[in-house]
């Protein structure tokens, strides 16, 4: 399970980790952080919950590309470049960890003007699931909410 996070002036991602029993990698994956970028106070994050974990790993094999591993774990292709932090046009490298969502997880990306009421009507699910996969529903555009 995940939750969204508001960053506190101090965090690091290092901080943020150890206070979620995680490791900075992991929490860079989940929010699309790439290099050295930093935490800004304010900001929001998705951090792990210590309980069911929606995503497997999968390490990167030679000859590996992004579309014949979303192809063959049969989940979307665009969504598996964004919660791995990966544009259609970056390269994985052997050795590389991706998050695969489990059997029957899916993501939407919250869209402008969404609302609670909209997303549980196009998700066809209820209020109780969505924010039991998500625990805080904040609606931010962009926001990415986990179902199943």
């Amino acid at each position: 399970m995940y939750k969204v996070y508001q960053v506190q002036n101090g965090d690091t991602i290092e901080r943020v980790a150890q206070l979620f029993h995680t490791s900075p990698e992991t929490l860079r994956k989940l929010n699309g952080m790439t290099g050295s970028m930093m935490l800004r106070p304010g900001s929001f994050i998705i951090v792990p919950t210590e309980e069911e974990n929606l995503f497997d790993t999968y390490i990167v094999q030679k000859g590996d590309n992004m579309y014949a591993i979303a192809r063959n774990y049969n989940v979307d292709y665009d969504m598996l470049l964004e919660l791995n932090g990966l544009d259609r046009d970056d390269y994985i490298y052997p050795d590389q960890e991706i998050l695969i969502p489990k059997k029957g997880v899916n993501m939407y990306r919250v869209k402008e003007g969404d609302t609670v009421s909209s997303v549980v009507d196009n998700l066809n699910t209820n209020y109780e699931e969505l924010s039991k996969q998500n625990k805080n529903l904040f609606l931010m555009p962009g926001q990415i909410l986990f179902y199943l």
